[in-house]
Formats: C-alpha cells, structure tokens, sequence
C-alpha cells in the first residue's frame, strides 16, 4: 500500500527563518479551505474551539486541504488528550492548543502529540497516514504543538512554558489576554491598552529569544516587521462580514423600504 508521507512544509518554512501566513476556518466548510488552501498560503488552521466544525466536517475539510501545499492545523476544544489525539489522527499536521497556564499543562498539550518515548498518544493514523506519515519517530519529529498564552497566570508562567519539551511555539489569543489582564478582548492592532500590548510583546521576545514559533492574527506585513513569524491574516467569518459591509444598496432601494 503506498503511504503519501512528507515534511511538515508549515514547520519547515519556519524553522528556515521565514514568515508563514495562513488563515482561520471557523464556519466548518470544506469549500472555504479548499478556496484557502489552493490559494497557495502556509497553512490554516481549522478552529474547533470557537468554530462550528464538527467532527464529521472536520474530516472533510482536511480531505480538501490535503491536495495542496498548505499545512492544516487544527485549534482544539480543550487540552485534552483525546482531542488532540482525534484532530491528528484526522489528518491534522499540527495542533493549536488553547488556555495554557503553565508547564503541566504544557507537558500535557505536547505529549499529546507525540508517541512513545515523547509522548502519550495512542496508535490509530487512519488519515493520518496519508500526511505526515505512519512511522511514528518521522511524526513525532514533524508534528507541530503551539500552545496559547491567553491568561494572566499562562503570562505569569511564559518562560517555563516555552522550556517545556516539545512546545514548538506560541500562538497568541490578544482578546483572551485582553480580559484577563482586566481590559477589553481588543485584537493587538486594534488595541491601546498599555498592559496587553506590553504583555504581547513580552511573549514576542521571550519566543524570540528561544528561537519558538509565535504566532498572531493581523495585518501580515504589519506584523512580519514587528517580529511575528506565523501570522493568521484573516478569518473566514470576518471576511464575509466585511464584504457584506462593502456592500451598499442603492438609495432608491434603500428609501422605498
């Protein structure tokens, strides 16, 4: 039987010193990440946290991912092994894993993905055989861990957490990070809130500092300049919505209403 494996082309590109852009999935469709992935970007991530993807369509939208070079991650519900290790079997190169506070947690998040002796996860690639591969020392090289740092106690414990053994970055939650530090979920663009902003750019250097990925959404070039090297440069619900608000009927429709 032949096995489709390859690199991980998202952690290639970063590990090479290079800036990936990508974009979020959240409404669950299939069509939407194909439009994204076959329009040529690094990677995307598929939102299970605050999206609506199912499991079922989970699948589909890795299977339409999968005929291009673009990387799938997937943004977990949870921190839980079980999730982590469903997302990866799907087909998922990597994982985004939400509301990390500390190296436990993060020990959890990264063993999650990694089989014996790195890791917990359970044997079972029925997808994922065709991505990064059956041989599991090939995938526990390839696959990648960003944990978020989206509290007051994950910042508290930010140096521990990117030490941790099998962390491969961060991805920051700005709005999460805003309302813990006692201020409005602004995204980092948008915010003027001093303490967000300085607590960003805390987590910028420390992952900077110990050559980690940190990632962020926003304006690609805006941020690539600042020192953010994965860069989600929009959501699909966003974009819809800022479409429809281009969108002006005409006053004689407007005024016979």
């Amino acid at each position: 039987m032949t096995v489709y494996s390859h690199p991980n082309r998202l952690k290639a590109i970063l590990a090479g010193g290079e800036t990936a852009v990508g974009f979020s999935c959240a409404l669950g469709s299939a069509q939407i990440a194909e439009e994204f992935a076959m329009a040529g970007f690094d990677f995307i991530y598929i939102d299970q946290q605050h999206g609506l993807t199912s499991q079922e369509t989970l699948i589909e939208m890795l299977r339409a991912v999968a005929r291009s070079e673009t990387t799938p991650l997937v943004r977990v519900a949870a921190n839980d092994p079980a999730l982590i290790g469903t997302a990866l079997d799907a087909g998922a190169e990597g994982v985004i894993v939400p509301m990390i506070n500390n190296a436990d947690e993060a020990r959890r998040a990264a063993q999650a993905c990694r089989y014996h002796p790195r890791g917990i996860r359970s044997w079972g690639p029925i997808r994922a055989r065709y991505g990064l591969g059956p041989d599991p020392q090939t995938v526990n090289q390839e696959v990648l861990c960003l944990v978020m740092i989206e509290t007051r106690e994950g910042l508290m414990n930010l140096e521990e957490i990117l030490d941790t053994p099998g962390v491969d970055g961060v991805y920051i939650g700005p709005a999460d990070l805003g309302v813990s530090l006692g201020g409005q979920p602004h995204s980092f663009e948008q915010s003027s809130d001093p303490l967000q902003i300085e607590a960003i750019d805390r987590i910028r250097q420390a992952c900077a500092k110990r050559g980690r990925i940190v990632g962020l959404s926003g304006d690609p070039e805006h941020l690539a300049a600042q020192g953010f090297n994965m860069i989600t440069a929009a959501l699909d619900f966003a974009m819809i919505r800022k479409a429809i608000s281009e969108v002006r009927r005409p006053a004689t429709v407007a005024a016979g209403r």
